[in-house]
């Protein structure tokens, strides 16, 4: 009773493939937490309605992953994504280094590193 059936696993495993982003996601930066050298993390959550679900799963599967940070300058930076387990869809970037110029509001693009 509790078996899938083959077709079924087959089926799953595509739909789960298909659903896995492999470009960069736009995220939006919801706060900026600083030190005086600079931000060392930024609060993260989708960027539109659309790629909600989207962001919630894949920060579901890659909680504690190096990403690459995309900014609108051109630049990247390495850092590290979490989730934020008691906030559906948030995640905490956290950087090495600082990171000049990133308000709140702004638009990343994220992908693993």
């Amino acid at each position: 009773m509790g078996l899938m059936k083959r077709r079924e696993f087959l089926i799953g495993g595509l739909t789960w493939m298909a659903a896995t982003p492999q470009d960069d996601l736009k995220i939006e930066v919801m706060e900026v937490f600083s030190s005086s050298r600079g931000p060392s993390a930024l609060l993260v959550h989708h960027a539109d309605e659309a790629t909600r679900e989207t962001f919630s799963n894949w920060l579901r599967r890659n909680s504690g992953r190096e990403i690459v940070c995309g900014f609108r300058d051109g630049t990247s930076v390495t850092a590290r994504i979490h989730r934020v387990s008691l906030c559906f869809g948030r995640g905490l970037i956290l950087f090495s280094s600082p990171t000049a110029g990133v308000r709140a509001k702004n638009t990343l693009n994220v992908r693993l590193r």
